[in-house]
């Protein structure tokens, strides 16, 4: 049972492909109610695990190390290297030939490696909780962002915005024939902002009223 629990593991982590596609803003907007959905799922899932005054992005920090040493006090096999390693090298892949390029600015090494990095890490506390959840509640809530990623999204964290704590995921676009990102705040209707991939929720251009602003702490 553990073996194929690991297969199926690795089988639909292998079947991600990241980064793609890259859509037209009213397609991305289309997905809205569906990411919204998922954010939720997340993030109520990590209440449970939310101590008082903590933060939900402390929640997910901390329940990847939980996971992990219960999977090795349980004597489950080491997944989670395996589920990183693959991440990892279809994640930056995906990055630098998909979108290494657009108009006259190149992705940093730096900014690639980010990217893959994220994607690595949510891979393997998924497969380090998937290897114990039954110990642990029955309820993977790393299973949901490994949907957004499935979907061709790039999820990120839990940011403070106006003292709220919302998730942040950028949509791979294409706008005006180049390839941007949508920066969505959970809670948000549409996509509102873009900013450029080597770029991280900085110099944010307002799809609409040139007038809208937003600031994250």
């Amino acid at each position: 049972m553990i073996q194929a629990n690991t297969d199926s593991q690795i089988s639909k982590l292998q079947s991600i492909k990241y980064f793609t596609p890259a859509r037209s803003i009213a397609e991305a907007n289309s997905l809205l109610p569906k990411v919204s959905d998922l954010v939720e799922k997340y993030a109520k899932a990590l209440l449970s695990w939310k101590k008082d005054n903590d933060t939900l992005q402390h929640a997910a920090d901390s329940l990847w190390d939980l996971a992990r040493v219960e999977a090795l006090n349980s004597n489950k096999s080491n997944t989670w290297d395996s589920a990183w390693n693959n991440a990892w090298k279809e994640a930056s892949s995906a990055a630098r030939n998909n979108y290494g390029w657009y108009g006259s600015e190149f992705i940093s090494g730096e900014t690639a490696r980010d990217a893959a990095r994220d994607a690595a890490k949510y891979a393997a506390r998924y497969a380090a909780f998937e290897s114990v959840k039954e110990k642990l509640g029955g309820i993977n809530p790393f299973e949901y962002v490994i949907e957004l990623y499935s979907i061709g999204l790039k999820p990120t964290y839990f940011r403070k915005i106006d003292e709220q704590e919302k998730f942040i995921i950028d949509f791979p676009l294409i706008a005006d024939a180049k390839k941007v990102i949508g920066c969505y705040l959970h809670g948000d209707k549409e996509i509102s902002f873009t900013h450029q991939w080597i770029e991280y929720c900085a110099n944010l251009k307002p799809v609409g009223n040139i007038e809208s602003k937003r600031l994250f702490t």
